[in-house]
């Protein structure tokens, strides 16, 4: 079977999770941006360090439940390593397993302290005992519909970006559509997305914006235009916030991109492919209700 794979998931998760993506690694630099989305990490082979501030480097989770990252990323790993991924659909991770998604920001965690130990561990056995990569996409779905609260409903905490044209409105005005109060709606902001209402708002301009870029490279002199359609003051605000949330700007991204640079394969995946590893089903609805004038 060839790899990279993506998987649509079962449809019981449909509600809960993206596509699942089978990569493989094999000694590769992956720099990552900054992400809503908790996400399932699994090494079906081998696995990965991440680099620390003070030089030295930790060893990544085999399995793991990564949280939201509001800055960029580093981890390389092992020569032979292919991972899994599983992204939650913002919003709907605390309502899908049970921890609030801001005990989890800027985090790795074990898989096996979030889901019962034994699952996880009769889940590792599965995909060791198989070089298939259909049969680690069917061990990890099969984990996680045992896990998951189907009772709960996954749009509960994800309407306040199902309501999109009011998620750049005043936070009483929101918190009002919502009928909810102001209080409230942090919590369930902080609760449901790990992250504060500015915090979100930011990660919503600078991911969609990015989806742009992937899907259409601009041409010279487009920038300006493309951070005045997704609410930046300018570009150089849309460059500060890059640099924050990707380690660069919008244009030393897309060179990087454009020249085969280290660490950035996910950014060379298909339009199509990207939409459904990262982005509502909805994008172009909900793009258009967040950022095209009233």
């Amino acid at each position: 079977m060839v790899m990279p794979l993506v998987v649509a998931p079962h449809p019981e998760l449909a509600p809960w999770i993206y596509h699942i993506l089978v990569m493989p690694l094999d000694g590769c630099l992956s720099r990552l941006p900054s992400a809503l989305s908790p996400g399932l990490l699994l090494f079906a082979r081998g696995g990965a360090v991440q680099p620390l501030a003070d030089g030295s480097c930790r060893a990544v989770p085999r399995a793991s439940l990564t949280g939201p990252y509001l800055g960029p990323r580093e981890s390389r790993a092992a020569l032979g390593s292919v991972f899994l991924s599983v992204m939650f659909r913002p919003g709907v991770m605390a309502e899908a397993l049970g921890p609030g998604v801001g005990e989890l920001r800027d985090r790795i965690v074990p898989l096996d302290e979030v889901l019962p130990p034994l699952l996880v561990r009769q889940m590792l056995e599965t995909v060791d005992a198989s070089d298939s990569p259909a049969d680690w996409v069917a061990s990890v779905q099969g984990l996680l519909r045992r896990c998951l609260r189907p009772r709960r409903d996954p749009a509960r905490l994800a309407d306040l970006l199902g309501a999109s044209t009011h998620l750049f409105s005043p936070a009483g005005q929101i918190a009002a559509h919502l009928g909810i109060g102001l209080r409230q709606l942090e919590r369930r902001v902080a609760h449901g997305y790990g992250a504060n209402l500015r915090e979100l708002r930011r990660v919503a301009r600078f991911g969609f914006s990015l989806a742009r870029l992937q899907a259409q490279p601009p041409r010279r002199g487009e920038l300006t235009r493309i951070a005045q359609d997704f609410g930046y003051y300018d570009q150089a605000h849309m460059d500060r916030d890059y640099r924050d949330m990707a380690g660069a700007s919008p244009g030393e991204l897309l060179r990087a991109v454009a020249d085969g640079a280290p660490g950035y394969w996910w950014y060379r995946l298909g339009q199509r492919d990207f939409r459904d590893l990262f982005l509502p089903d909805d994008v172009d609805s909900v793009q258009a209700g967040l950022f095209s004038p009233a």
